[in-house]
């Protein structure tokens, strides 16, 4: 979804010291800022997505530029954008006071953390149909001097990239919060070791970008099994202001401070001003600033972004500068895309779900009544019980039998051994005997032929006679 980066205009409350200053600049409508050199100067006008003002009341102020601009990056984080919101102007243009705030009158950051977790409560105690968790977690860093340091781990981190080109910062502690006096505990834990210091022009001028970055994980489960998951990011960033030497005064530590400060917004810019062309060329200087390196998804990628531009009402150069930026940033477009997808087992819990339904609508149709049901279930139960015992017994008896089985066998060939062996013996006794039964006999003819002969022989004589 291609989108424009949405700019609003503020202008700040003249401070004390400003009180005999000519006002330069005027918000005419709340899409129309005006601004002239002086009462007698042509005004230049500039268009806005929104342009807010002043007024006596300022916890008003802060509430209606909530309402009117940042609410509506929480429902797109809801819905699973990513977000940004950041705020860009000269140092004492009221970038801290419209992000931060204070405690009687917050900004935009704890304000959307005290909406997310009323959200948050209302949709888990919800009676519709969705069941809907959410895990929150929280970190913030600062870039100071071009390097990045955790403000709630003590630890200095890197800026990597990730295959699919997106940058992450390597080593941040992410704390997972609970409530939001948790999540603002952490927020005032990272302003208090925030790098700040006094310049001419600012008392508390902060000397670094901080970056406040929300993760949200959405997970909502319907009663057929549908899984659903969202995850999203806010980015709240308070960038350290512009600011020229002979303005504040800075020398030292101050002066090197504001120098690398200027530096990444110029190179903020130098990127703005690239993504804005219409043909864009090859190489966005992403990498010439750690600002613009880790804000490179939000600037020109996936994200629903939201410039404010804080101006001051009396110093002519300055503001125009602001104005003549933040216009040039309005031609930029992002690419913010839904990151939501559902779980791959979401379809196999509703066809499992279903064949469990249509069983037992088939067990109801079959039974007139719950009790009969849990008494078939507990046939069925004995049953099985039952079918596993008969089971067991015959495991059992097939043992016994192949044991028997194997022992028969043993003494079957033990038997046929000893029977070829009587058989063999007694069929070499019973030749022997047959041997010498025929030698008697011959013997016994032999000499029955010997007296025949005799006796034939002496009738022969006999007869002669």
């Amino acid at each position: 979804m291609c989108d424009n980066i949405k700019v609003a205009a503020r202008l700040r409350r003249p401070l004390l010291r400003e009180s005999d200053s000519i006002l330069i600049a005027k918000v005419k409508s709340e899409n129309t800022i005006s601004i002239g050199r002086n009462e007698k100067d042509e005004c230049k006008t500039f268009q806005f997505d929104h342009c807010s003002t002043y007024s006596d009341n300022a916890l008003e102020d802060q509430e209606q530029l909530y309402e009117l601009l940042a609410r509506d990056y929480l429902l797109h984080a809801l819905d699973g954008y990513n977000t940004c919101i950041f705020a860009y102007g000269q140092t004492g243009s009221g970038k801290s006071h419209t992000m931060t705030g204070s405690t009687q009158c917050p900004g935009i950051v704890p304000r959307i953390c005290q909406e997310l977790f009323e959200v948050r409560d209302l949709y888990e105690s919800s009676d519709d149909q969705l069941n809907t968790q959410f895990k929150i977690r929280c970190s913030y860093f600062e870039i100071y001097n071009e390097t990045v340091r955790d403000l709630l781990g003590r630890e200095k981190c890197r800026i990597r990239e990730r295959p699919d080109k997106t940058t992450y910062v390597e080593g941040l502690k992410e704390f997972e919060v609970f409530c939001v006096s948790d999540i603002l505990e952490y927020l005032s834990q990272g302003n208090e070791r925030r790098v700040v210091g006094a310049t001419q022009v600012n008392e508390l001028s902060s000397r670094s970008h901080a970056i406040f970055t929300i993760d949200i994980e959405q997970q909502e489960i319907t009663p057929l099994g549908h899984t659903l998951e969202r995850k999203s990011s806010i980015k709240l960033i308070d960038l350290a202001g512009s600011e020229r030497a002979s303005a504040s005064k800075t020398t030292g530590e101050h002066l090197k401070e504001g120098a690398n400060i200027n530096r990444s917004l110029s190179t903020l810019g130098r990127v703005i001003s690239t993504l804005a062309k219409t043909k864009k060329p090859i190489l966005i200087p992403y990498r010439d600033a750690a600002l613009t390196w880790v804000l490179k998804e939000s600037l020109g990628g996936n994200s629903k972004t939201c410039m404010i531009a804080c101006v001051s009402p009396c110093d002519y150069e300055e503001t125009m500068s602001t104005l003549r930026y933040a216009t040039l940033a309005r031609n930029v477009k992002t690419s913010a895309q839904v990151n939501a997808h559902e779980l791959p087992d979401g379809r196999e819990q509703i066809l499992a779900m279903k064949a469990q339904l249509e069983e037992l609508q088939k067990a109801l149709s079959q039974v007139d009544n719950q009790r009969a049901i849990g008494e078939r279930m507990e046939k069925i139960k004995l049953t099985n019980q039952f079918l596993e015992s008969r089971i067991e017994q015959e495991r059992d008896l097939t043992a016994s039998y192949y044991k028997k089985w194997a022992q028969a066998t043993s003494e079957r060939d033990s038997l046929m051994l000893l029977v070829g062996g009587i058989l063999g013996s007694v069929q070499e006794t019973q030749v022997n005997a047959l041997r010498g039964q025929l030698s008697s006999l011959k013997f016994r003819s032999e000499k029955f032929g010997q007296r025949l002969d005799l006796e034939c022989n002496e009738l022969k004589y006999d007869s002669g006679e």
